[in-house]
């Protein structure tokens, strides 16, 4: 356990006391690794102290804080990981995206990939290192590990959300195509949760992909995703 790391625990343990499994969380988020009991706000609150009193931490340094972190025993710890990279400076972002190959090794369930491959971390890198990550997304969506093919998905939602860049589309479309016939629900729900997203600066290109594809595409897909572009939300709200 390096320095920081150990640093992060303790603060951890301050708070939370050792960590604890809870059955239900672990089948609610998909994991099976024993946590902290530290609500999201405490955490995030945490992770943004912590960025402010190291912010002069270069790249290479603070890489190996996420690695140990995402490599710790705890989900605590994975969570923490993807926050701490919202909130890093730009220079300690910038660093190869390629660690998030090994990174996504030692996650499990939805909540795991998910904090690590959303928010404001891919929403600015992937657009700005644009050729390295559009390798990595198509080895993804073709990896033998659902944590990476989710990721291959869910790393372009918060792009597409922000930036009209025709490149993000096409590629969230590639990997759409190439997982669609999944039935799992790490993979149906990505879809969903990408072609929504996607139709912010889209809404008539993924309305026609939708109903020109309704037969392969995953029924959860099509029903959230034209509901959102008809009626703003995924579900149909209930009348009063």
């Amino acid at each position: 356990m390096s320095a920081h790391h150990q640093e992060l625990v303790k603060e951890m343990e301050k708070v939370a006391g050792k960590p604890v499994r809870d059955p239900f969380l672990e089948n609610y988020l998909g994991h099976q690794h024993p946590l902290y009991r530290i609500n999201s706000a405490s955490l995030k609150k945490m992770a943004r102290a912590w960025m402010s009193a190291n912010k002069e931490m270069p790249a290479e340094e603070f890489v190996l804080v996420i690695k140990r972190l995402v490599t710790g025993k705890t989900f605590t710890e994975k969570i923490l990981a993807g926050l701490l990279l919202n909130v890093a400076r730009p220079l300690q972002r910038s660093f190869d995206p390629v660690w998030l190959d090994r990174w996504l090794m030692h996650l499990v369930g939805w909540c795991e990939v998910d904090t690590l491959c959303t928010g404001r971390y891919p929403e600015i890198e992937v657009p700005r290192q644009w050729t390295a990550w559009k390798k990595l997304l198509a080895k993804f969506s073709r990896s033998e590990y659902i944590q990476k093919r989710r990721a291959s998905i869910v790393l372009l939602c918060s792009p597409l959300r922000r930036n009209p860049d025709p490149r993000l589309l096409q590629q969230a479309l590639k990997n759409v195509d190439r997982l669609c016939h999944e039935k799992e629900v790490l993979i149906t729900k990505a879809v969903s949760w990408v072609l929504r997203s996607a139709s912010v600066h889209y809404p008539r290109e993924i309305k026609k992909y939708v109903t020109s594809n309704e037969k392969r595409l995953p029924r959860i897909a099509v029903r959230e995703t034209l509901t959102k572009i008809t009626t703003g939300t995924k579900t149909k709200r209930k009348a009063k």
